[in-house]
């Protein structure tokens, strides 16, 4: 029995009797690492250790930050995205474009376009990997998308948050200017804007039945009971 104390057991050994485990459940805990090293290997080690070990491991499976972000360029090289572009002549002329923060050791940000097809599934169109989500990312997305993917979808609408970058493309370049395009904010940003400022159960029911109905006297006759009953919303 290996003592509780024996600093031989390192978290490369550590690592080696856990990559079954990682490659079954990459989000594998660190707790559960302490206790199947208790366990199976009679050890008390730290969480520091547990941590790089779990580290180590998947480094092991996976490869290392290092390695994967050297391999991005060539990834997307491979990825082509000339059947989705097609596709997307076949689709509503709607796209919906949003950012998101990457998770890892890399930061950045994802900016990415999609659609949605006849059988009301996402598409996706355009993505690109930027250093932060500012009026100069987005100008640089919004065109690319425009003359790469969207030249002759002409009416076409934009939709998505109130995040300035969007908002100024949308509003300072002629290819995405009324009447070649439209712009819509988001139903699910516009829903939580307006519960944060108003408590109310029925209200957040009347915001997206509202804006989840395809038929303007519908859409008339929801924009009327709001006003009537919220005249401040």
């Amino acid at each position: 029995m290996i003592r509780n104390n024996n600093t031989s057991l390192t978290a490369s050994v550590i690592s080696r009797h856990i990559l079954l485990s990682i490659e079954d459940d990459l989000g594998l805990k660190v707790k559960n690492i302490l206790s199947f090293v208790k366990e199976n290997l009679k050890v008390d080690v730290s969480y520091k250790k547990a941590w790089y070990a779990r580290r180590k491991a998947i480094e092991l499976v996976y490869g290392s930050w290092e390695a994967n972000f050297a391999e991005l360029p060539q990834y997307l090289d491979a990825l082509a995205f000339r059947p989705s572009i097609e596709a997307f002549n076949m689709c509503r002329p709607v796209i919906c474009v949003d950012g998101t923060h990457l998770r890892g050791e890399y930061k950045g940000k994802l900016l990415v376009a999609v659609s949605q097809d006849a059988n009301n599934k996402i598409l996706p169109i355009a993505y690109a990997i930027v250093d932060e989500e500012t009026i100069s990312s987005w100008s640089w997305f919004m065109e690319q998308l425009r003359y790469n993917v969207a030249l002759d979808r002409h009416p076409i609408c934009v939709i998505s948050d109130r995040h300035n970058g969007i908002i100024y493309t949308m509003t300072h370049f002629d290819y995405w200017e009324e009447p070649l395009a439209y712009h819509r904010f988001c139903l699910r940003h516009v829903w939580s804007n307006l519960i944060t400022h108003f408590k109310s159960l029925h209200l957040k029911k009347l915001c997206w039945t509202m804006g989840r109905t395809r038929q303007l006297r519908k859409w008339r006759m929801f924009r009327r009971e709001l006003r009537n009953i919220f005249p401040d919303a």
